[in-house]
């Protein structure tokens, strides 16, 4: 019934966008296929506790309860989920998964969130080595290229440089967290009267200049090395500088920045993180990291584990402004027509096939998408 009570041009844009996103779903999961990542699944509802250890973001959790009383959640987030499935299960380890599922977040009145977001994602498990995050970043990167024509920038940053680095001033927890909250919500006047008192330590040039440590690799890693730095972040300093090498060798189109100077994406991460969002912004549209301590939610035994997630919503939106801007041609064809208008399509990179029954509904598509009509049945048009 909606259809009908929505003006054309809405209708188009709705099952564009449709079309889109289950394309770009498509492309994900053969992706993810040809990568060797299994498929998994998880419950749309789980228990409340599966989250209990972690403070899910800025947003509250839609709650239902169960017939046994225990509370039920809508899940926000799909890698605790996994790990939860992985530990009761006893998957043996190391595995390769990817995933495609809708997370639910009752966000902030306003804040122009989606409270229902598809993400798509992969988790690695029971890999140590760095070459867990190349491979994520690899994916990252090439997805990223096929999906969209924006440039995409990663960020990188480090889950334990912060902690580290605040710890070494005090060991009161408080004030530890203090500082941290205003470092990463860039709350600056706070932040520079609650280091005054560390004026005397060899960090103090060092920290004044932390809330602006963000941007392009050779800068930050130029700043670090002038800084007296603890012993204690200089693994977290080194495995950026890996990872940046490894990324210019592998990917030297790939647009970097560092950023140690903002929060992890989630409590859960234990290493390196990245993010990566394209010139349109609008939000991330990937974002991961290193979490080896996950699985000791649900087990004894931690394992080693890198994942990442991908906001197909945002990918959608991109995707679908970027196809109606280059749509620049439509082409209407009869069936015995499909092998030239095929070949027609080959040659022009901003045109598509128009799949309407006659002439008529090809035209209103045509001016939906604001493009030239080339009509294979009776020659060029121009409306």
């Amino acid at each position: 019934m909606l259809k009908h009570l929505l003006p054309l041009g809405t209708r188009d844009e709705f099952g564009r966008r449709a079309r889109t996103k289950q394309h770009l779903i498509a492309v994900i999961q053969a992706h993810f296929k040809q990568r060797g990542l299994a498929p998994i699944a998880t419950p749309l509802l789980e228990n409340e506790a599966v989250f209990d250890p972690y403070q899910m973001g800025n947003y509250q959790l839609y709650r239902l309860f169960g017939n046994d009383g225990r509370t039920l959640v809508l899940r926000p987030d799909m890698t605790l989920p996994v790990a939860r499935f992985i530990s009761a299960t006893n998957v043996p380890l190391p595995q390769k998964f990817g995933y495609v599922g809708d997370i639910f977040r009752v966000s902030r009145q306003l804040s122009g969130s989606y409270n229902q977001i598809t993400q798509a994602g992969v988790e690695l498990v029971g890999y140590a080595s760095l070459k867990a995050e190349f491979e994520c970043l690899t994916i990252a990167n090439q997805l990223s290229s096929e999906l969209i024509a924006d440039a995409v920038e990663i960020e990188l940053g480090d889950a334990q440089f912060a902690q580290r680095g605040v710890a070494s001033l005090t060991g009161d927890e408080g004030e530890q967290q203090a500082i941290l909250t205003a470092l990463f919500d860039k709350q600056v006047p706070r932040y520079t009267k609650l280091i005054a008192k560390y004026r005397a330590q060899p960090l103090y040039d060092f920290l004044k200049a932390w809330p602006r440590l963000f941007g392009r690799p050779e800068c930050i890693f130029k700043e670090l090395a002038a800084a007296l730095l603890p012993e204690t972040v200089q693994p977290s300093l080194k495995r950026l500088q890996t990872v940046v090498a490894w990324m210019q060798q592998t990917m030297p189109e790939q647009v970097i920045s560092v950023d140690l100077s903002s929060q992890a994406p989630q409590k859960y991460y234990t290493g390196l993180t990245f993010r990566g969002y394209s010139q349109a912004g609008a939000g991330y549209l990937f974002s991961g990291g290193r979490y080896d301590k996950l699985l000791t939610n649900f087990q004894a035994e931690a394992e080693p584990a890198v994942g990442m997630g991908l906001n197909v919503d945002l990918l959608t939106t991109l995707a679908t402004d970027q196809q109606t801007a280059y749509a620049e041609q439509l082409i209407y064809f009869e069936p015995e027509q499909w092998s030239q208008a095929e070949a027609y399509l080959a040659k022009q990179p901003h045109a598509i096939l128009s799949l309407a029954d006659d002439l008529a509904g090809a035209r209103i598509e045509a001016q939906c998408l604001n493009a030239q009509l080339i009509d294979l049945t009776g020659g060029m048009t121009n409306d």
